[in-house]
């Protein structure tokens, strides 16, 4: 086994190949060499492959290929990887209404601070530069998960801003909300708990299960390991233009294709 690779089983069925403790590009770069590595071999008995920070799921039928030989095979892919410099990336423009009142209501009925309040407090900063600092970077989907389209992005260069998660999670919050731990984004796709600060709230669908318009062709789920969000404040008209198209079903999500390359972590 190579030296700086960890294998933890997940059950019975499935496997986690680890790469090192931290959240950083390079590291999620090896796990989408691994991937593409792993599911290029056609290997009976590998049913699905997920994609995290600095990990990757296998999930595989013990009926079929063994434990063991898994790791195995897992082992020889690792040590004669390429390394991955770039990988195809599509820049996805998401609008949000930062400070938006749903985010407003739910901080106040669980009786805490305003979260964009909060953020501008404890980074020592105003709250129009908790916004600057947040939509002036590039952000990164290195995980997609634990419900529908709930993703986690790190910005792609210094942002500046930090945020705790809440000392107690939320008993709800507002679908389309984005939020942020850490540096980490994410989002609420669905009316769920949560412990994530409340940045703003966004008018466009990432998760649609009737796949009404083209952006979800392929999945309901739009966000994917390897996008690039770009976020961009809007206010309550914008919002609610840009509702009532994603409401008739004619909205065009802003996606363009490109390239991450390793190198470049600011763009």
């Amino acid at each position: 086994m190579s030296d700086d690779v960890v294998f933890r089983p997940l059950g019975d069925m499935a496997l986690s190949v680890e790469f090192g403790d931290r959240i950083e590009l390079a590291l999620n770069f090896r796990v989408l060499a691994l991937d593409r590595a792993l599911t290029g071999t056609g290997t009976p008995g590998v049913r699905e492959t997920v994609r995290t920070h600095r990990s990757l799921g296998v999930v595989y039928d013990p009926a079929v290929i063994r434990r063991r030989d898994m790791e195995r095979l897992i082992t020889d892919l690792v040590a004669g990887l390429a390394e991955l410099t770039e990988f195809p990336s599509r820049l996805v423009t998401i609008p949000v209404w930062y400070d938006d009142p749903w985010s407003q209501a739910c901080a106040r009925a669980h009786g805490v601070d305003n979260n964009i309040d909060y953020l501008a407090q404890t980074n020592g900063i105003s709250r129009e530069e908790v916004i600057n600092r947040h939509a002036g970077v590039r952000h990164w989907v290195s995980a997609v998960g634990f419900q529908p389209s709930t993703y986690q992005a790190v910005p792609l260069g210094p942002m500046g801003l930090t945020g705790p998660k809440y000392e107690r999670p939320r008993q709800w919050t507002d679908p389309g909300i984005v939020c942020l731990a850490g540096t980490i984004t994410s989002y609420y796709p669905v009316r769920s708990p949560g412990g994530y600060q409340l940045l703003g709230r966004t008018p466009i669908d990432l998760f649609d299960p009737l796949q009404r318009t083209p952006a979800f062709a392929d999945s309901p789920v739009l966000p994917r390991v390897g996008d690039r969000h770009r976020y961009v404040p809007i206010d309550g008209a914008e919002y609610a233009e840009i509702r009532a198209h994603v409401v008739a079903g004619d909205y065009e999500h802003e996606i363009e294709d490109g390239v991450q390359r390793l190198e470049r972590i600011d763009a």
